[in-house]
């Protein structure tokens, strides 16, 4: 049965008017928060101090920390002065479900490289998982979607360690969103092993000196924002979680927009978060906010870095610089062309998934086993069929 498109165009008018009151509260905010940075400036350590202190009331506080760099500051586009590797990665899963004949867990593993010299063509590398049963189990019965997504993650970034280590002279390695992972939910044991492997894996990256990063498209976060609201005069007396929220609905992106010109940088900042606290020394994460676009038409990226990474001028400079070179391959559409391939390489369809399980269906056959049907629900929604791989 097809959408009841009369009731969708009977809601327009209101979802029209609401997103309009928010962009108009976003703008009016966004005047107030930048004369508010601007009276920041030269302040690091006293915004700091500030930060800290909210923190001591509010243990769930999650908020930007200034850095060595002026928190107004802007840095415009270095040149290119030295030669690299790249290295992008991205990955794509299976999730088990219980409506499958054949509950069963992929993930994919698509590396991009290119080197900065020409030498030698890009290459294409694919690394497959098919997960074992306990990797897809835990004594909750199938695990989620969000423990698989870690495991891929993880991947993502072991991969790049081995494949790093492997290559002479200066590599970046670059994946697609935060290097924040998302935990588990449930806290199992065994997802805390495998975050603590992350962490190691970081630590190995950070010995091979590679230049680190993760690059967050249309990025919604408000970590400046938060940091600002705590140090406006205006919410004085509020409670630090009211301080805290006292600018929203706006985000970093949209303060920075006009803060930013094209091809330049913000300033390197620091997060203070209780997961941000699982990162120790030279892992600790840091960001800063990159406009890709062109004048008058700004495209804000959110490019998470580690302390290693930070807390070096020259590799943020070449990371900035390669980052720009990378968004102007695709034109107007900015985004770096390698971690678009990445995705591409990937990339694990509906057809790919209906392949796997008549493999494994096939393999029980031969050894004499009786595989079980699908779920009731899953047959019948197989009877229209599907486009989708979920």
């Amino acid at each position: 049965m097809p959408l009841d498109y009369t009731a969708i165009q009977n809601k327009l008018r209101v979802l029209a008017g609401q997103i309009d009151a928010r962009q108009q509260a976003e703008a009016g905010k966004a005047e107030h928060a930048s004369v508010l940075l601007d009276s920041l400036a030269g302040q690091n350590e006293h915004t700091r101090e500030v930060i800290l202190s909210a923190a001591a009331l509010n243990a769930n506080l999650r908020s930007a920390v200034p850095t060595g760099e002026d928190i107004t500051a802007v840095f415009h586009a270095p040149a290119i002065s030295q030669d690299y590797t790249l290295l992008a990665a991205d990955g794509s899963q299976v999730n088990p479900s219980r409506h499958d004949s054949i509950p069963f867990g992929v993930i994919n593993i698509g590396v991009f490289r290119m080197d900065s010299t020409l030498q030698s063509p890009p290459r294409e590398i694919v690394e497959t998982r098919l997960l074992d049963l306990d990797e897809i189990t835990n004594e909750y019965g199938l695990v989620g979607e969000e423990v698989i997504a870690l495991r891929r993650d993880l991947r993502e970034r072991r991969k790049l360690a081995d494949l790093s280590k492997e290559i002479d002279g200066t590599v970046l390695a670059l994946t697609d969103g935060p290097l924040e992972l998302f935990r588990d939910p449930q806290g199992s044991l065994e997802t805390q092993n495998e975050f603590e492997q992350y962490i190691g894996v970081l630590h190995q990256l950070a010995a091979q000196g590679t230049i680190t990063a993760g690059y967050v498209d249309r990025p919604g976060s408000d970590l400046v924002v938060r940091m600002l609201g705590l140090l406006d005069p205006q919410s004085e007396q509020n409670t630090v979680s009211e301080k805290e929220r006292s600018l929203a609905p706006l985000s970093d992106a949209y303060l920075f927009r006009n803060r930013i010109p094209p091809q330049a940088r913000s300033a390197i900042f620091g997060i203070h978060s209780r997961s941000a606290q699982s990162y120790p020394d030279e892992t600790a994460l840091h960001f800063f906010y990159l406009n890709t676009g062109l004048p008058g038409k700004p495209s804000l990226a959110r490019v998470e870095i580690p302390e290693w990474v930070a807390a070096d001028a020259n590799r943020v400079n070449l990371l900035h610089a390669v980052l720009l070179e990378q968004c102007a391959i695709l034109g107007g559409m900015p985004y770096p062309y390698a971690l678009h391939r990445s995705h591409e390489i990937a990339l694990v369809s509906l057809l790919d998934k209906e392949q796997i399980s008549q493999m494994i269906i096939r393999e029980m056959i031969a050894r004499g086993m009786n595989p079980p049907e699908p779920s009731n629900k899953q047959f019948a929604k197989n009877l229209s069929g599907r486009t989708r791989n979920r």
